[in-house]
């Protein structure tokens, strides 16, 4: 396919057949997700690929459970509805579980010297927020985080390029931690999306896109 049939054509896909997926086609997804760019070349990225029911059906499980604690003091009987949208990986053959670590800044002197005299010159003209952190004290997580970002939009495109649906899921903040430990992730690896891949068991339409003006402004 040529890139922009594939970029137009990806769909969000949320229910997908139980067919599983050859391990070649996850070796070529994921080999596409590695061709990525990245911050430093780091490639700071890390693929779980879950084709097990019983593990998936377990996340399914977690995740709900711990939606309900976390949530229902808060939305009552309407809890469920905002748990649905993190569970759509629960028909999916293959989950992608993508990790992450932080770009290593800590080793970078010059870095942690423009840290330093940043963070002090902030607080000399922000001591009413003596607490509020700094930026830059994120920088590296950004880093790695866009890296990551684009690995795994390669991913997506590859799959449909393979005839395979997929869908792009943040992990849900009140089960991540439950979720690192169940699919053991230890430090310095963070767990930092869902992707369920399968053949699309539904064809949903082109959502809504921002005109172009509405997202370009030229600079001449």
């Amino acid at each position: 396919m040529e890139v922009m049939h594939i970029v137009s054509h990806r769909r969000s896909i949320r229910r997908f057949k139980s067919t599983p997926i050859p391990r070649e086609d996850i070796e070529k997804m994921v080999q596409a997700a590695a061709l990525a760019p990245s911050g430093g070349n780091v490639q700071p990225w890390h693929f779980l690929a879950i084709t097990n029911q019983k593990k998936r059906d377990e996340m399914v499980s977690l995740i709900h459970n711990r939606g309900l604690a976390v949530l229902r003091p808060i939305h009552g009987e309407n809890t469920p509805r905002f748990i649905l949208p993190s569970l759509v990986f629960s028909t999916a053959p293959l989950v992608f579980a993508v990790l992450y670590t932080p770009f290593p800044l800590d080793k970078d002197p010059g870095f942690l010297a423009f840290q330093k005299n940043h963070t002090e010159n902030k607080q000399q003209k922000l001591k009413v927020e003596k607490e509020k952190k700094s930026n830059m004290d994120s920088y590296g997580g950004f880093v790695n985080i866009q890296s990551v970002a684009a690995a795994i939009e390669n991913l997506l495109l590859r799959a449909c390029d393979l005839g395979y649906g997929s869908c792009w899921l943040r992990i849900p903040y009140y089960a991540k931690d439950d979720l690192e430990e169940f699919l053991q992730v230890s430090s310095p690896w963070e767990l930092l999306a869902l992707v369920p891949v399968g053949i699309p068991d539904q064809n949903p339409s082109p959502p809504p896109r921002k005109h172009i003006e509405e997202v370009l402004t030229y600079l001449e």
